[in-house]
Order: structure tokens, then C-alpha cells, then sequence
């Protein structure tokens, strides 16, 4: 489930549990904390037969339908909420267009978010519009919310920046960012590589662009691109030559390449701060678990997360990726491992 999901609806799901005084509704929210989803699963069917009115469990029920990857009956929930919504029904649309984003129907993310109306909603618009090549349209929805606090206007500013760029191909990255926000990743990597070089030949921030999306390009398996753009730089970000030549390693993993991999890794672990390398060496086991196991379990040594848990269950080893992953409905997966 993508970030985004996880930002927007998760703790929106929570906190109406908070305000809920049903004892079903708590009971839910505890079994989806310790990750048990078809608990939580059961607690919202017999709570949804009593309160079929009753949107924070409708809600509840259908992000652990998400959870469970079920997105089909996800969307099947909400839409029967719809009628009943009353003032929330831009809630439910919104919630509609954040399933829509995790199966990749763009066309209904514009749908349900143009309904919805709200200022995050707009910005999927935006987003819609611009992976579209639309940048009119895209332009009126991020002018509207530019002046939102936070976040959304924050995020609006900067597609507005790029958008207004007189140089076409900086304005472009502004699509790629887009393809890239709303799970198109590949798409995005595969087109980004001059957009990205042009910019930061004007751009003060242009090594920190390349830098972001070369890592990008490695961790969705193009070498060559996060290559080329790692090349294009020709000082490291202040504060960032760790990254780069993490960056480097990755790239080696992606390629297939044990002994580059773990060798750079060995000489940025001198430089780099604890959370990134390990972040970084959980990536690189992700990249090559499959083709170069004994690479991949050097890289995993100590580390924790639920990166490390996805890299060791490539690997095959449920049991320790029961034990090192930290979110509960992920470790869950697992438990009947973890537990022996």
C-alpha cells in the first residue's frame, strides 16, 4: 500500500475511531493495530450488520479490504456509502480516489477526486491532469489551492514553479513528478532522465534532482538511467556524498553486481548516518535478493524494518522477516513464522 494511502486514509480511519464511542469500532481499531486484518475484518461485518449507516466503519472496513488487497470490494463499500454520506460524501470520494490510485485506474482518480472537491483532492486532479499532459487544466487546480497551508500548498507551489518554466523541458518534469506521486513509477523513471539533466543546468537544486531521481531510477530497476544521472552530477550536494555513493551501490545491486554492491557500501559506512545506510543496504538487498541471495544476506545483517522483512522474504525466509519487520499488519503476515 502506497504512503500516500497510508497518510491520508489510515489516520483518518483511526482517529474516527477515537471519536466513535462503539465498542466494535475500538475492538477493530486494537486487532488492526496488532495487525490482525481478518480479526479487524470480522469485528467491521458484525458491527457493519447492527450500523450500516455508519461511515467511520464503512471506512474502517474498507481500508482493511486495502490491506488485505482487496481494492475491488474496497471501492464496493464506499459506493454503497455514498448515498447515505450526507456532508461527508467528500470524504468518501476522496477515499474512493485513494483505492483508485493503488489499482492504477487514473481515470477514475480524477473522477472521485474531482467529486470530492477538497483541497487534496484538487491536488490528485492536478496530479491526473499533468500525467495526462493536460497542464491547463492541471495549472487552474494547483493555482486554486497554491495558498492552502501545509503540504498541499507547499506541493502546489512547486508543480506551479515547474509548470511556469519557459524552458519546455523543465516545465515536462513537472508530468514525470506527477506519474511518479501517483504510483506510475516505471513510466516516470523511463521518461525523466533529459527533464531532469535540463533542469538542473538552471535549477540551484539541480544536483539534489538528479541525486533523488537516480535513486529512484535503481530502486525500480533501471541502472542505466540512475547511471546517466549520477554521471550528470558534478559535485555532490552539500551534506550528500554519502548518498551519491549509496546511490552507486544501489545501482551495482540493480545490476546484478555482489561484489561492486557490497564494496561501496563498506566505504560509505564511514560517512553515512545510521537510518539512511540502513536504508539504503534494505534497498539494495531488495534489488538483488532474487538473483544473488548470499549478496542480499550480507547486506541484511542487523538490519531491521520492513524493507529488510520484504528482502528476506524474497529470499525465503519468512521466520526472520516475521521478526524484523516493525509495522504490525505487515509482520502479521509473517507470524505463523516468527512464532515457529
Amino acid at each position: 500500500m502506497s504512503v500516500l494511502l497510508m497518510s491520508l486514509w489510515g489516520c483518518a480511519v483511526v482517529q474516527g475511531f477515537l471519536a466513535d464511542p462503539a465498542k466494535q469500532a475500538a475492538e477493530a481499531e486494537t486487532k488492526l493495530k496488532a495487525g490482525d486484518l481478518d480479526g479487524a475484518a470480522a469485528v467491521y461485518d458484525a458491527a457493519l450488520q447492527k450500523a450500516p449507516g455508519n461511515l467511520d466503519l464503512v471506512s474502517g472496513a474498507a481500508y482493511v479490504k486495502l490491506l488485505q488487497g482487496n481494492p475491488a470490494a474496497a471501492d464496493t463499500l464506499l459506493a454503497a456509502a455514498e448515498a447515505q454520506a450526507g456532508p461527508r460524501l467528500s470524504e468518501i470520494k476522496m477515499r474512493r480516489a485513494l483505492v483508485a490510485i493503488e489499482t492504477g485506474d487514473l481515470d477514475a482518480v480524477k473522477k472521485q477526486a474531482t467529486d470530492a472537491g477538497t483541497p487534496e483532492a484538487k491536488l490528485l486532479v492536478a496530479e491526473v491532469a499533468l500525467a495526462d499532459g493536460d497542464k491547463a487544466t492541471a495549472k487552474g487546480q494547483l493555482e486554486a489551492i497554491q495558498g492552502e497551508a501545509g503540504a498541499v500548498g507547499d506541493t502546489a507551489k512547486a508543480y506551479l514553479g515547474l509548470i511556469n518554466d519557459p524552458d519546455t523541458r523543465v516545465a515536462g518534469l513537472s508530468e514525470v513528478q506527477a506519474l511518479w506521486a501517483l504510483g506510475q513509477r516505471p513510466i516516470a523513471v523511463r521518461s525523466v532522465e533529459d527533464l531532469v539533466v535540463a533542469y538542473a543546468q538552471v535549477r540551484d537544486d539541480g544536483a539534489d534532482q538528479l541525486l533523488l531521481w537516480a535513486g529512484r531510477a535503481a530502486t525500480v530497476g533501471e541502472p542505466a538511467i540512475a547511471t546517466n544521472l549520477l554521471d550528470a552530477i558534478p559535485v555532490a550536494p552539500p551534506g550528500q556524498v554519502w548518498r551519491l555513493q549509496a546511490t552507486r551501490a544501489m545501482v551495482a545491486c540493480a545490476e546484478g553486481n555482489g561484489a561492486d554492491c557490497l564494496g561501496g557500501f563498506e566505504k560509505v559506512s564511514a560517512i553515512a548516518p545510521a537510518d539512511g545506510l540502513a536504508d539504503a543496504r534494505a534497498t539494495a538487498a531488495l534489488l538483488i535478493a532474487e538473483r544473488d541471495g548470499e549478496t542480499a544476506r550480507k547486506l541484511l545483517e542487523g538490519q531491521s524494518g520492513d524493507a529488510a522483512a520484504r528482502a528476506w522474504a524474497l529470499l525465503g525466509d519468512l521466520q526472520t522477516a516475521g521478526t524484523v519487520a516493525v509495522d504490525p499488519v505487515f509482520k502479521a503476515q509473517f507470524a505463523p513464522a516468527a512464532g515457529g
